[in-house]
């Protein structure tokens, strides 16, 4: 524990505005991941307040933002970085605030105030709590040895929040490494700040999935640093989270309680898209409550058969075996492999997914493996394969049974020899990799009609989950519903109460080929096309597997075949997207497929 002891007092009661920001953050444990707002305008302030975030964070990089310039213009010497700040926060932020708690940023090191008397000043203001800021932590190199060594690194940033504890302030360390975090659990601070780089947009989609997973392994990272501490609040800061869907994905495959972000609001242009874009962050956080009635680990269900699967994902998930989750589309199998990773001990280490259908078969090995630069046309740069990136945590194999005869020799031989070697490359690579994998197609009668390899069946299916149909577990639906309004209300900032007697009558009645996806598209659709507090769900007609049949009888089958056939071609080879295209489950499409390459067999 640091001992830097302010004068007089030795511990001095906490504010209002401090206690009611300690409340917010125990609410990240028991209720919802918390969304934290850097302002750099007073408008962008009144957004997050009407938008329902949790606090505001005021460092003086949102004064370089609001200028146009980025936010490392902090660290250079246009000012005294702690007058800006208070700058910020009196001219601009605290008139605004509304009562939403405000973190205000110090830095620990300047000498033209006395400390104490600085933090003193700041909860005069109404300030909740403070963070350190500019962080010493984005210093590197002499000049960061040479800072380190005149007491003026990281040890003083800790030392500044002890003190600010002491003064009954809130203390949050900004932490861009294990060494900032292991200095703020001796300072005991209430909160982290996990830095994983500048915010950024990647517009290729798998160079985006790549850096978030990267950054999740990051925070991951620094999470197991602060190990000691369990109570204390790790919000993410910045790198790749850019929309509600990379929050998402954050939250799912990490130990964090929120998100504190200040260019991915703050670069929107008007009132309204920050509205818009804050609303759905807070509905995509309300997904994650941990209080969410019938909900195992983010997954909703409480019938027997969900029931049965919860009791094999806890039995399995912590035995590194390979797992093959079954089931039609849009029961969830990702759902439950994500969870399955979380609840194993490669928990803090990557978690990294291939959609085996979407990837074209020439370029599956490089996807797999990697490729060295110039190793083929458009290679124009090394990028490590699926494996290299899940080294130490779980590769999931999603639609496996759409993988090539020649994608599953490869997958067999690193299976077996535990290593890659990238596409154009000599030297091995060596991957410890849990594999899951998953199908809407039993690969055990693939193999017995000779379209998979039984040896890799064997090596992939130590375990087997199969995840019942929406149809065959109507108990959740109840339990779905309400969390997909949750849900809704939150993104579309509407309060709906619930859905008429008769739109849950015809809800029972539906078939459900496309499961809980469909169930939250009608949902969906219903709350955008009606309005009033209670969806009445004019709009959705349910559907028998007796009427699909009826409404198809009149196409001939080979009418379906070919149809089949061009929308597979039309999709490059895609067949999630072709069935989609055509409005039919995948399992019409497969079958239509078969049927068409038995007809031409026989001609």
């Amino acid at each position: 524990m640091y001992t830097w002891r302010v004068t007089q007092v030795s511990t001095i009661e906490a504010s209002q505005e401090a206690q009611a920001l300690r409340r917010t953050l125990a609410g990240a444990f028991t209720e919802r991941p918390l969304l934290m707002v850097v302002p750099g305008s007073g408008l962008v302030a009144r957004c997050a307040v009407e938008s329902g975030a949790d606090a505001l964070m005021v460092l003086n990089a949102g004064t370089y933002r609001t200028q146009g310039t980025g936010s490392l213009a902090s660290f250079l010497p246009f000012g005294n970085a702690n007058a800006q700040t208070e700058a910020l926060l009196q001219r601009h932020v605290l008139p605004r605030a509304a009562g939403l708690p405000v973190v205000a940023g110090v830095l620990a090191s300047d000498p033209s105030e006395p400390l104490e008397s600085r933090l003193r000043r700041l909860k005069k203001m109404g300030v909740a709590g403070v963070v350190n800021w500019p962080a010493v932590g984005f210093i590197d190199g002499q000049f960061r040895q040479a800072l380190e060594a005149e007491g003026l690194g990281a040890a003083s940033e800790a030392e500044m929040l002890s003190m600010a504890k002491e003064l009954g302030l809130v203390a949050f360390g900004f932490a861009l490494g294990t060494t900032e975090v292991e200095h703020f659990m001796r300072a005991d601070v209430d909160a982290l700040i996990l830095d994983i780089g500048l915010t950024r947009a990647s517009g290729d989609v798998r160079t985006k999935h790549d850096e978030l997973h990267q950054a999740i392994a990051r925070l991951n990272q620094l999470s197991e640093a602060a190990v000691s501490r369990p109570n204390c609040v790790k919000l993410a800061f910045g790198g790749p989270i850019v929309t509600p869907e990379d929050l998402n994905e954050v939250l799912r495959h990490s130990s964090i309680q929120g998100f504190a972000g200040g260019s991915v609001f703050e670069r929107l242009p008007v009132r309204d898209i920050v509205n818009a874009t804050l609303r759905r962050f807070k509905g995509m956080a309300m997904r994650h409550r941990s209080d969410a009635p019938g909900a195992f680990g983010g997954i909703i269900g409480g019938s027997p058969a969900m029931l049965r699967v919860f009791d094999v994902v806890q039995r399995v998930a912590a035995q590194d075996v390979t797992v093959c989750i079954e089931g039609e589309s849009g029961t969830g199998k990702e759902l439950v492999a994500g969870l399955l990773h979380r609840l194993s001990p490669r928990a803090n280490h990557p978690f990294v997914t291939l959609n085996c259908g979407a990837i074209p078969d020439t370029l599956l090995e490089s996807e797999l493996f990697g490729h060295e630069r110039g190793a083929f046309t458009g290679a124009e740069r090394q990028r490590p394969g699926k494996f290299e990136l899940a080294h130490g945590g779980t590769l999931f194999l999603d639609e496996i049974a759409d993988l090539s005869t020649r994608g599953q020799v490869a997958l067999l031989r690193v299976l077996q020899q535990r290593e890659v070697t990238r596409v154009g490359g000599e030297l091995t690579v060596p991957v410890d990799v849990r594999i899951l994998t998953a199908s809407n197609r039993p690969l055990s009668s693939l193999v017995e009609a000779g379209e998979f390899r039984s040896d890799l069946f064997y090596r992939l299916c130590a375990i087997n989950i199969q995840l019942p149909r929406l149809s065959e577990r109507p108990e959740d639906m109840p339990l779905l519903v309400e969390a997909i309004l949750s849900d809704l209300r939150g993104r579309l900032n509407r309060d709906i109460t619930g859905l008429s007697a008769d739109f849950e009558r015809k809800l029972m009645q539906h078939d459900w080929p496309g499961n809980v996806r469909e169930l939250e598209q009608v949902i969906h659709r219903c709350a955008i096309l009606e309005d009033g507090s209670t969806l009445a769900g004019w709009s959705f007609e349910p559907w028998s597997e007796d009427r699909t049949k009826s409404a198809t009888r009149h196409l001939s089958p080979s009418h379906n075949h070919q149809r089949a056939v061009t929308a597979v071609q039309k999709a490059r080879g895609n067949k999630s997207q072709a069935a989609k295209d055509l409005q039919v489950t995948r399992r019409t499409l497969y079958r239509w497929l078969r049927e068409a390459e038995n007809s031409s067999r026989d001609r």
